[in-house]
């Protein structure tokens, strides 16, 4: 069973090979398109070329004119022939119609120079276009020159057909395009597919491992709390020390061991949603209250921001333990005798949540990583703090839980906006 971030990654893949395949293809099409169209241009120039020799060669013996009256009327063949300096016409056989005419408005674009032929693009003023191959040779009479024959071709045959092989091309690129998106969604499967493996067991671990800790912290705990309210007991300082240190760690190691069984389960996408009407604005009050207590021991002050009457559909306990991780995370990075901000209110169809402090801040390489397990901006500060490199994370996974999402920005002139975005309803 795939994990929904690698299924994600799988995707982003799928698209990136996709992409990498599609102009791959585009490329070919592109290259095949242009190498035929060039070949196919490069012999029709050659062949004209040679009709003119040819035709020249029966104007010299017969006076046989290059093109026929059928050819002029279709428009499919036309000529112009001038004597050797190009100052009288010989022979026009450009025709009354309106290819004639514009060739004719054209003729500054005719090639110049002898044996040589050029592509004359053009379009009459009625917005007909037309495409004709024109070439120039010398018509020869013993060794002497008695004039230049040019020769029009009307190519828009050639581009018909060019353009049904374009057509075809592309059919066939978009067939293939599909067949490389399926390919590439395969591959991206098989190379993903050690990697989610050693994450799944890693994952089964970390559950596992912490479902089985928690019968032998919960004797741990029953233990240090017996030997603490036993008062028949005669423990020294040093072992009473000891004690109360036994029952920090074990409520910390019991916090880890939630916190992790919480994260696997939003990993598998098993994280329970008690979906229910929601008092935000009671909710956040309520917390922010209680949360007041540990800010004024701190000597912070909590600022509460909070909108009447919001509600949403979501999981009590799921958002009041995300305005905790947040309060909490912004008290441990605030200096004594600043402000942390607690702003709720509804934006159209969605809630806003804000808190904010003036704290240190965190620069921009950190923000890419702070929702990371067990990352710690501060390590050394949040050891002593009890912090666990969890609670970001655990509030993300929160925020997924309820469809919404959740940034990290800047507090102008110093400290951190945690800005999390949830909808009303969760679909």
């Amino acid at each position: 069973m795939w994990n929904k971030p690698f299924e994600k990654l799988r995707r982003r893949m799928t698209c990136l090979y996709a992409a990498i395949f599609g102009a791959l293809i585009l490329v070919i099409v592109a290259a095949a398109y242009t190498f035929i169209w060039w070949e196919i241009l490069a012999h029709e120039k050659e062949n004209l070329v040679a009709q003119i020799y040819h035709e020249g060669e029966e104007w010299v013996e017969s006076e046989e004119a290059p093109c026929s009256e059928a050819a002029i009327r279709s428009g499919k063949m036309l000529a112009y022939f001038v004597n050797a300096d190009g100052s009288k016409v010989i022979l026009n056989q450009l025709g009354t119609g309106e290819a004639g005419q514009e060739l004719m408005s054209h003729k500054d674009d005719w090639p110049k120079k002898l044996n040589t032929s050029r592509l004359l693009r053009m379009q009459s003023a009625n917005g007909v276009r037309y495409r004709y191959l024109a070439a120039v040779a010398p018509v020869i009479d013993g060794d002497k020159q008695v004039g230049r024959l040019y020769m029009f071709k009307n190519m828009e045959f050639y581009y018909h057909a060019a353009y049904k092989t374009l057509f075809l091309l592309l059919c066939m690129a978009l067939i293939l395009y599909f067949v490389a998106c399926y390919f590439g969604y395969w591959l991206a499967e098989r190379n993903i597919r050690p990697i989610s493996n050693m994450y799944a067991k890693q994952q089964q671990f970390t559950a596992d491992a912490s479902h089985e800790m928690r019968t032998p912290l919960a004797v741990m705990k029953l233990a240090v709390q017996g030997l603490q309210e036993d008062e028949d007991s005669r423990l020294s300082d040093f072992a009473k020390e000891s004690v109360n240190m036994l029952q920090s760690e074990s409520e910390r190691l019991s916090r880890l061991t939630e916190n992790l069984m919480t994260l696997a389960r939003s990993d598998e996408n098993i994280l329970p949603v008690y979906t229910a009407q929601v008092d935000i604005t009671a909710l956040c009050k309520k917390v922010a209250s209680q949360m007041s207590l540990l800010a004024a021991e701190k000597k912070l002050q909590l600022k509460q921001e909070i909108q009447d009457n919001l509600v949403m559909q979501g999981d009590e306990m799921a958002l009041s333990r995300l305005l905790i991780i947040l309060l909490d995370n912004a008290m441990k990075y605030s200096s004594e005798q600043t402000q942390i901000t607690l702003r709720v209110a509804k934006v159209k169809t969605h809630l806003v949540l804000e808190v904010r402090d003036e704290g240190c801040g965190i620069s921009d390489d950190d923000k890419q990583k702070i929702f990371d397990r067990f990352f710690r901006v501060d390590k050394a500060r949040s050891r002593s703090q009890g912090g666990l490199g969890l609670g970001l994370s655990l509030a993300l996974a929160i925020v997924r839980q309820h469809g919404g999402s959740i940034k990290v920005l800047d507090n102008k002139p110093r400290g951190t906006i945690m800005y999390v975005k949830l909808p009303t309803t969760v679909k």
